[in-house]
């Protein structure tokens, strides 16, 4: 099979999972290459599978992606699917797992279209956070991602300039900081065609820092009944997902993320994890086209 794993022209950062799934893939028999999104030269329809991978720029473009991903469906075989693409891209699904009674960090939502006075970082203080994290509903790599101190009697004015910049070009949300993220409380869990794969400590990251991650060496039973009924509740059949999860300020497990587009899925940090996916993606060839399955 010929199989294209999906990057962009411009890669901001070296991607780490390209080498290792590449070989995998060709150890298992397949024709493999990196081929990029934005590439107008490619021949989507001469692949017979595209995995997205490393798309790392998609929130610059957010529209002409989902087209790509639309047209790309139509042309081959596109993993995971557009229309998972297409939910997961603006990180208001979160909702949609609030709504089912799975804990969400503490988040409120501030659109293009809502009235100059709906203050999302007003109303953060007005519920005693003393400390948000704001950034775009739409965006990678921590793009425009900050973190400020707040007080109910002294607003905190670098806040709401840059909450309020960042509205006037895109829609934003503004989350109460957990503690435990300081001490490198979050934990991805990869999912690899539904099944727990391996798991991974992360370090905080802002715009313009670095990423720092280790290997978790155990996943706790409670993470993973957590991130289980996640997957559960996500109205996709997908290749991969990394759920990214946290403690709250009282020790309860709660979702940062369901990561179905891009995520770093970390192979070099667990050994057979890039077998695993290449052997994911051989089975779903086999099993012929993915159709995503209704919401619950």
């Amino acid at each position: 099979m010929k199989i294209a794993l999906v990057s962009c022209l411009e890669l901001p950062e070296p991607d780490f999972d390209e080498a290792p799934l590449l070989d995998a893939l060709r150890d298992a028999g397949h024709q493999a290459r990196s081929a990029a999104w934005d590439d107008p030269s490619v021949s989507w329809s001469s692949f017979d599978a595209c995995v997205l991978r490393a798309t790392w720029n998609y929130h610059t473009r957010p529209e002409a992606f989902l087209a790509w991903c639309d047209q790309a469906a139509q042309e081959t075989r596109l993993l995971n699917g557009a229309d998972a693409i297409r939910w997961n891209a603006h990180k208001s699904y979160l909702r949609h797992f609030e709504d089912r009674r799975i804990p969400i960090v503490p988040t409120l939502w501030g659109g293009r279209d809502t009235e100059p006075g709906d203050d999302p970082v007003a109303e953060a203080s007005r519920r005693g956070w003393t400390k948000l994290v704001i950034k775009p509903a739409v965006s990678a790599g921590s793009r425009d991602t900050r973190v400020f101190e707040i007080h109910p009697d002294s607003p905190n004015k670098d806040a709401v300039s840059f909450a309020r910049g960042l509205r006037c070009r895109e829609d934003i949300m503004v989350q109460r900081f957990m503690d435990s993220v300081s001490a490198g409380g979050e934990s991805s869990l990869v999912f690899i065609d539904g099944e727990l794969s391996h798991a991974i400590q992360k370090f905080p990251r802002f715009s313009g820092q670095d990423e720092h991650v280790e290997a978790k060496p155990g996943v706790a039973a409670d993470e993973r009944r957590f991130a289980e009924a996640v997957l559960t509740a996500c109205p996709f059949d997908c290749l991969y997902a990394r759920v990214d999860i946290m403690r709250d300020n009282e020790g309860g497990i709660v979702l940062s993320e369901l990561e179905l587009i891009e995520p770093s899925l970390f192979f070099p940090h667990a050994p057979g994890s890039a077998g695993r996916m290449a052997a994911a993606i051989g089975s779903r060839l086999a099993r012929g086209a993915v159709r995503d399955r209704p919401g619950p």
